[in-house]
């Protein structure tokens, strides 16, 4: 049964070849069904399919799926099959999670025409998942035009993040003409994890200095927090900036870009295409974009082993340069796919890192695969955590924030 001030809101968070979905009945936060659209668009030997989850378990369906919005388009005809056996499963509106929207937003909005005209002007800042959102955002303007859609933005957590540590030293004409700065990314996952790291500690994110590292099997990067704000992330104008990825380059110095493309005659769409989709991990590795493909061959592959080395070096030096911003930090936290999964690749990480008083259990750490943990090592003066994201439940609760707002008006 559903109260009057309740709302059921099917989240969408997609993700390169994924689709994660989940319906949360707010504000209590009841997560009604959840599933995740797995392999969509891709060439493999396994067929894309829904993993979903219901009061009887796990269930997964065989679904042919080019696109995402083929998938979504499953997703919905799935929910609407399933609400017949379980009429809860309805839903009040759509949340989408958005990368990048540039300088249009800074806080969850309702889609209406006006704000999807901006919106379609941001694909370029964010190719793979801004094309991604905005397409599933089209589609449900067109065939669920009855239903509200908000956006959550990745980069609204980081509108804190002070002027001296967002700007670039580019011309100032330039600049401000094409809006140029840091914009971060990762911003739901890292407001969620300094929510919860906070409450697994019984501790006023207030008065917090935090270093979240947010690991994925795509997309990673390291935030600063300080006092319950963000204060630096490791991602910049474009989630190309920072750590080594799956298949983004991290770092790089942009005299390296100039020289290929001259030697190469190499367009700016093709050099894109270099730094997003074939540098990183696959880039250095060559036989996946993996992690864990390249952890299992660390100690009998050199490029495993150099692979291994140079995301670890990565990561450690945003830990250090933030734990100097922040004057030590509180808390140092992992999370996402390889920062739960892998715990010697923290292990790895936090090596070295007892100059700034981090230092991990290995007996901990080794036990923590799932679910929130503490892996502090004695005499560490950081507490150190693996805590899994839920950048669902983030989204539910922003948008409840905006629904609500639109029905008192």
């Amino acid at each position: 049964m559903k109260y009057k001030n309740e709302a059921n809101i099917l989240v969408i968070n997609c993700g390169s070849s994924s689709l994660k979905y989940r319906i949360i009945r707010m504000p209590g936060g009841k997560e009604l069904t959840a599933g995740e659209a797995v392999r969509v668009g891709t060439h493999t030997r396994e067929p894309s399919a829904i993993h979903y989850w219901d009061a009887t378990g796990k269930k997964s369906v065989t679904v042919e799926m080019p696109d995402h919005a083929a998938a979504f388009r499953s997703v919905i005809s799935l929910l609407g099959r399933e609400s017949k056996k379980h009429p809860e499963l309805c839903y009040d509106c759509f949340a989408h999670r958005y990368v990048h929207p540039g300088a249009y937003f800074n806080k969850t909005t309702r889609i209406d025409k006006k704000a999807l005209t901006k919106l379609k002007k941001t694909v370029s800042l964010a190719p793979i998942h801004n094309t991604i959102s905005l397409n599933l955002i089209s589609v449900c303007a067109k065939e669920f035009r009855k239903t509200p859609q908000y956006a959550v933005f990745d980069t609204a957590f980081h509108r804190t993040i002070p002027k001296e540590l967002a700007s670039y030293a580019l011309p100032e004409a330039m600049v401000k003409k094409y809006g140029v700065r840091k914009v971060g990314f990762h911003g739901i996952s890292h407001r969620y994890i300094m929510e919860e790291s906070c409450k697994f500690l019984a501790r006023d994110a207030a008065t917090q200095k935090i270093i979240s590292c947010h690991l994925g099997s795509g997309g990673s990067s390291v935030c600063a927090i300080r006092n319950g704000q963000s204060l630096n992330n490791s991602m910049g104008f474009t989630p190309l900036e920072g750590l080594m990825m799956n298949t983004r380059c991290g770092d790089l110095d942009i005299g390296v870009l100039f020289h290929v493309m001259a030697k190469n005659n190499m367009s700016p769409e093709e050099a894109e295409k270099v730094l997003n989709y074939k540098s990183g991990i696959l880039g250095v590795f060559n036989a996946s974009s993996d992690m864990r493909d390249v952890a299992k061959q660390y100690c009998t592959d050199d490029k495993a082993n150099l692979t291994f080395s140079m995301y670890v070096r990565r990561v450690r030096k945003y830990i250090a340069y933030y734990s100097l911003l922040l004057h030590k930090a509180d808390i140092l936290v992992f999370t996402d796919t390889l920062g739960i999964e892998m715990p010697a690749l923290r292990q790895s990480i936090c090596e070295g890192l007892d100059c700034f008083g981090i230092s991990l259990d290995e007996h901990k750490n080794n036990a923590s695969i799932a679910g929130d943990a503490e892996i502090t090592g004695k005499g560490s003066q950081t507490r150190v955590l693996a805590i899994p994201t839920n950048e669902e439940i983030m989204i539910a609760r922003e948008t409840y924030k905006e629904y609500c707002d639109d029905h008192r008006s």
